[in-house]
């Protein structure tokens, strides 16, 4: 089952197939829709605070991640995974909605909350999308579907960032918050669909109903792959947020008006979304074909250290850019496909539990506490801007180490 072409050929492939590309057709209405609310939440946010506030958002983000991770870990053992995910989203559109509907009257804390919660839950659920596909696809099909699931994804974010941008001027920042409750409706019909084409995974009698605990902790210690998994989750995100840092304080040098603002960040985040569609469905699938896993996951953050090495020494706003792009667009796409393969072997709780704690916790926890430094030195004076891609060298170099013993276990299946 090398090629997607051949995995259709099989009788399982065209059923698993059935179920991911209807997983991949639901996130991507959902990531179409986060591009409705990422570039207005950020624009509003600076216009009511400015770029230098935030880090002080951003530092919030943790707390709001630990009570939805934790309140999803509950809902997970009351109702099982379908229903979980279903809520999920619903919440999350029933949330920018009302965000939406006062939005001009509940004062400027309400944007402050809005760039927390446009940070927070778009994680949760996407987590939920790869548990479900780990859960469906073996180690070899992984190789063959996960660029173009992942893809379907990219293409919504693609087509949401491009409609923001055309049409933002006209229409305004603030009801982009309303399409973006909307477009999450049909998510949530394709998400339910996908597991009824596959069956709704099940976990073991010593997992039901959250036995081991709601997020089941332990697994991090038990599980060497999955704790390496969170570390560098860990270092990759703060390098992702300095660069976010350094690329937010220029976009407000250059871009002093609100609507335009928002449109120049609509075009990027299209732009990120086409590099990242490309790969997933060009590069990806030839990539996890004939590269292996270890060659792969060492060389991203190879990458990243030139990247921020160049921005260290020639500051600009299209550097900037550039080196975030990359970042953000490489890790939608080859970085998150070729890991998530790493969890297919595993149990239903560290699917589904432990892997909202490994990546999506630490995925904001990282840049929550990357951002309360951050705060704290401003308190303190003026950070130089040559601190952010400094610290992208300092961590990618970390991620980069971390990568060796992640892949050394596994070097022969890769």
């Amino acid at each position: 089952m090398s090629t997607l072409f051949a995995a259709l050929r099989t009788e399982r492939g065209r059923h698993v197939a059935s179920a991911v590309f209807l997983a991949g057709l639901s996130a991507m209405f959902l990531f179409c829709g986060y591009e409705f609310i990422r570039s207005p939440a950020e624009s509003l946010f600076i216009e009511k605070f400015g770029a230098a506030a935030k880090p002080y958002a951003i530092a919030c983000v943790p707390f709001m991640m630990a009570a939805m991770i934790y309140a999803y870990g509950r809902l997970l053992s009351a109702v099982g995974a379908k229903k979980a995910m279903a809520v999920s989203m619903l919440a999350s559109a029933a949330f920018m909605t009302l965000a939406w509907a006062f939005l001009d009257t509940a004062g400027r804390w309400l944007a402050f909350l809005l760039l927390v919660f446009k940070e927070s839950y778009v994680v949760i659920i996407s987590e939920q999308y790869w548990s479900f596909i780990n859960s469906v696809l073996r180690d070899e099909e992984g190789k063959v579907f996960n660029g173009p699931v992942a893809g379907l994804g990219a293409l919504g974010s693609l087509t949401g960032g491009w409609l923001l941008a055309r049409y933002v001027m006209g229409i305004g920042t603030e009801n982009f918050i309303l399409f973006a409750a909307l477009v999450i409706l049909p998510a949530a019909i394709l998400s339910w669909l996908s597991y009824n084409s596959a069956g709704e995974p099940a976990p073991s009698a010593e997992e039901a109903g959250g036995k081991k605990g709601h997020l089941h902790l332990s697994i991090l210690r038990e599980n060497r792959t999955v704790l390496l998994i969170a570390f560098i989750i860990f270092s990759a995100q703060v390098v992702a947020t300095a660069l976010d840092f350094r690329f937010t304080q220029l976009v407000q040098e250059f871009m002093p008006q609100k609507d335009a603002r928002t449109a120049y960040l609509g075009n990027f985040w299209m732009y990120v979304n086409v590099f990242s569609f490309a790969m997933q469905f060009l590069a990806t699938p030839l990539l996890l074909r004939y590269i292996p896993r270890r060659a792969i996951l060492t060389a991203i953050p190879a990458v990243h250290i030139l990247s921020c090495l160049l921005l260290f020494f020639a500051p600009a706003l299209g550097l900037a850019s550039a080196a975030f792009l990359l970042f953000k667009g490489m890790d939608y796409s080859i970085f998150r496909a070729s890991k998530e393969t790493l969890y297919i072997p595993f149990s239903y709780d560290t699917r589904y539990r432990a892997k909202q704690v490994a990546e999506a916790f630490t995925y904001r926890f990282a840049k929550g506490l990357t951002a309360l430094w951050v705060s704290g030195l401003q308190a303190l004076g003026t950070v130089a801007p040559g601190f952010y891609p400094a610290l992208g060298v300092i961590f990618s170099g970390a991620w980069l180490a971390m990568s060796f013993p992640l892949t050394a276990d596994r070097r022969e299946k890769a």
